[in-house]
């Protein structure tokens, strides 16, 4: 067995695509084996993709709500198991941020996913992953 081992989580549809990437709707979910990067590439266009974490594995007291038009979209309801995902970049110097102002929510019911940007401004689209970058930065 390889160390490192992707292993596939399932298909992901995006009704109005990605930002930036409108149309293209169909994704694959990736996870590195016991890695907590996970990647959304699409099925449509192979060289776009997207690194992702749970953010709340990296920022427990991260917490947001989901107008009712974002719900609907989604189709959600009370019962529907929910995944949120925030985009990875990597910049320069080693160091990576995470978009926490825009999560990825996904319906685990129906597969159907959604970036969703929040609209108050308690999160940043540029928060550094790593406690050690955030006090570089000080």
């Amino acid at each position: 067995m390889n160390a490192s081992q992707r292993v596939e989580l399932g298909k992901l549809f995006f009704e109005e695509g990605l930002p930036g990437f409108s149309h293209l709707q169909f994704f694959q979910l990736v996870q590195e084996e016991e890695s907590p990067f996970f990647l959304i590439q699409s099925t449509e266009e192979k060289d776009v993709g997207f690194w992702v974490i749970n953010p709340f594995s990296f920022f427990p007291h991260y917490q947001f709500s989901l107008t009712d038009a974002s719900k609907e979209a989604l189709h959600l309801n009370g019962d529907s198991p929910v995944a949120v995902f925030s985009i990875v970049t990597i910049r320069g110097n080693h160091q990576a941020t995470v978009n926490l102002k825009a999560p990825i929510v996904v319906n685990l019911s129906n597969r159907m996913g959604r970036q969703i940007i929040l609209p108050e401004d308690t999160y940043s689209i540029r928060q550094p992953l790593f406690g050690q970058q955030a006090a570089d930065q000080e």
